[in-house]
């Protein structure tokens, strides 16, 4: 269970655990800083705009608590679980409530369970990997980037999936021919852990695209390889130019272009669009920033919620007004093209962050059209 490939070296199967700590053992944190977190993070996305899936589970070893999430948006119906317990020793243990995270061949395939509750959904999903995770040390770049927070590692990638998901009284089967979506694990510290009181008032307006594409794909700026590439590693792209547009009203994004500057100084364009209003509002995820925690309650990452405690609740994100009540970071699910090649993946934006920086031409932001 703990082996990997050489392709994913220096990490080994344990890496996909949520147990870093170095340099010390496993039950003594390496610093003392209560935003000290671990987290993975998964997607699904169909190509048709139905359905999608975002959920995450994350540690907090110097606060004592774990938590996690599913959203399930059905045709602009987003639904949330959140479950809530204490950490306590055993950080090999990815339940907490009815949601459940299991590595079932490192690098290559996790299971994901939701099981039945009281708020509709639930799902049985096995994702299998793509592309090549590799360890990236993102600190020294956020510090450069003045962002407040700079001790963040961790890796990224891309799958396909199948199982199911059940909506209230409808099951969906998902097939790889289909599905796809990506992930991440990341540990360090990071702003905003443990509530209001702890987030500096820093926010980042987006990290863009999460989109694979047969024999690439690009993660905000990182491009990812596929499995067995013989090529080592990755890269990351010099650039990116995007150009948006956002509904009236609300000011939530719809779409855009990006021009993304290759290593080789070669710029690809990629144009996307989103699809109905198939949005994952992250808030509900408990992703604090300027609108917020979550909408009802303020719930911050890693703030003690209480010990085997499971909320939710159902927007109707088709209402303009809903959208604009919970918007804050968003997965919007899209459809991607470029060179003539059609992905559909996903984009984050801080809405309504993303276009008050485009109004005003800041940040490599612009408005189109």
């Amino acid at each position: 269970m703990f082996d990997a490939g050489p392709e994913h070296s220096p990490m080994s199967g344990l890496d996909e655990y949520l147990v870093h700590n170095y340099p010390h053992p496993v039950r003594v944190m390496w610093t003392t800083d209560a935003q000290a977190y671990e987290r993975v993070w998964f997607t699904a996305q169909d190509d048709t705009g139905e359905l999608l899936v975002v959920c995450g589970l994350a540690f907090y070893p110097n606060l004592g608590t774990a938590e996690a999430f599913a959203i399930v948006v059905h045709e602009g119906r987003h639904t949330t679980v959140r479950a809530h317990r204490l950490l306590g020793d055993n950080r090999m243990d990815m339940r907490v409530g009815p949601l459940a995270y299991e590595v079932v061949e490192p690098f290559r395939e996790w299971r994901l369970t939701l099981d039945d509750n009281e708020h509709g959904t639930s799902y049985d999903i096995h994702w299998f990997d793509t592309k090549r995770a590799v360890f990236r040390n993102l600190g020294a770049g956020m510090i450069a980037a003045g962002r407040p927070f700079g001790g963040v590692a961790g890796y990224d990638g891309f799958g396909v999936q199948e199982g199911w998901v059940r909506v209230h009284d409808r099951r969906f089967e998902l097939t790889p021919a289909h599905f796809n979506g990506t992930r991440d694990h990341h540990w360090g510290t990071r702003d905003g852990v443990g509530g209001r009181g702890r987030w500096s008032g820093w926010q980042h307006t987006l990290s863009g695209a999460f989109v694979q594409f047969p024999n690439w794909s690009v993660w905000t700026d990182h491009l990812l390889r596929n499995l067995g590439d013989p090529r080592p590693g990755s890269s990351t792209l010099r650039r990116r130019t995007h150009r948006l547009r956002f509904e009236d009203g609300t000011r939530l994004l719809l779409g855009g272009e990006v021009d993304m500057e290759l290593p080789s100084g070669e710029v690809k364009t990629m144009t996307f669009e989103r699809l109905g209003n198939q949005i994952a509002f992250l808030r509900c995820g408990m992703y604090g920033g300027p609108n917020g925690g979550t909408p009802e309650g303020d719930i911050w990452h890693g703030v003690y919620v209480g010990d085997g405690v499971v909320t939710g609740e159902t927007y109707d994100g088709n209402d303009p007004d809903v959208r604009a009540r919970i918007c804050g970071l968003d997965q919007h699910h899209m459809r991607f093209e470029c060179d003539g090649e059609v992905s559909y993946g996903l984009f984050e934006a801080y809405d309504t962050l993303a276009y008050e920086r485009a109004l005003t031409g800041r940040e490599g932001l612009s408005l189109l059209g």
